[in-house]
């Protein structure tokens, strides 16, 4: 099962966006620009539908090739949104103070909160090394989450992926 780069992010030199005063245009990054982009920062946003409102919350990530990893409060609002509505999206944005140079990155796809032991280390150490955590931490952090009972730790399928840039 492939990642999808959804057309709807796409830009053609027809819809190109300029920069009011640059020569900078607005552009669609690549799959690899992406996956590069989403690799070297560790904080994003988590957005969700709780009823017919969103609602959006900033905290550390990781990826891997299939998912994105992260967590939220449990017991949270946002543990009510995706117990509710699975589909998701994940950004990551990076702008430089004027908004002259900018990378834009969105994920969607469906989140799992994860209950199985084995997931919840999988992604621990997914995102403990990207963190820079030490790996002795994850046992414990893993038998926590499962003991709580009200676990919101998720993984995020990575199904369709976008993103855009400018002076990049």
């Amino acid at each position: 099962m492939g990642v999808a780069y959804h057309s709807r992010y796409e830009m053609t030199d027809a819809n190109a966006t300029r920069v009011p005063g640059s020569k900078d245009t607005m552009k669609t990054m690549t799959g690899k620009e992406i996956r590069k982009f989403l690799e070297e920062w560790t904080w994003g946003t988590l957005i969700a539908i709780e009823g017919d409102r969103p609602y959006a919350i900033e905290l550390s990530y990781a990826v891997d090739e299939k998912f994105v990893y992260c967590g939220s409060m449990p017991g949270g609002r946002m543990a009510r949104c995706v117990k509710d509505n699975a589909n998701v999206i994940f950004k990551v944005c990076d702008s430089s103070r004027d908004a002259s140079r900018f990378r834009a990155v969105i994920v969607e796809g469906p989140v799992k909160k994860l209950t199985e032991k084995d997931e919840i280390v999988k992604g621990l150490r997914v995102l403990y090394k990207k963190l820079g955590l030490p790996e002795s931490r994850i046992e414990p952090r893993s038998n926590q989450l499962i003991a709580s009972k009200v676990s919101s730790f998720y993984r995020i399928a990575i199904k369709e992926l976008g993103g855009r840039a400018i002076g990049h």
